[in-house]
């Protein structure tokens, strides 16, 4: 497993727009493939599962990103910095043909958080 700390940055807000919000990361300390990974987040003394995406927004046409959605976490709150656990990587960065796609996909991923 790969931990590291990574600083966070101010995003577009898409994944709260189409229902997941994200935070967003500073790519720098990424030692990682490009995918979708199971993680545990460490922010302050909380802990939370959730999923990180890290590579390109091929469904937007868009460069590398890395943001993740992390489960009963209050997106309101941006906090400075959060330690990254990987725990599994679930899948590979794909590109869909629209949105709806794309979200369809984040609820199977989703799945992974649950078990």
């Amino acid at each position: 497993m790969h931990t590291f700390k990574a600083k966070v940055v101010k995003g577009k807000g898409r994944g709260k727009k189409i229902g997941f919000p994200t935070i967003n990361l500073d790519p720098v300390n990424f030692n990682i493939d490009y995918g979708v990974y199971l993680v545990e987040a460490k922010i302050g003394e909380k802990t939370y599962k959730g999923l990180l995406h890290f590579g390109r927004k091929e469904t937007f046409n868009e460069g590398v990103s890395v943001e993740a959605h992390l489960k009963d976490f209050n997106f309101e709150v941006c906090p400075k910095n959060v330690i990254i656990k990987i725990l599994k990587r679930i899948r590979d960065i794909r590109k869909f043909n629209n949105v709806d796609e794309l979200k369809d996909q984040i609820k199977k991923d989703l799945f992974y958080i649950c078990n």
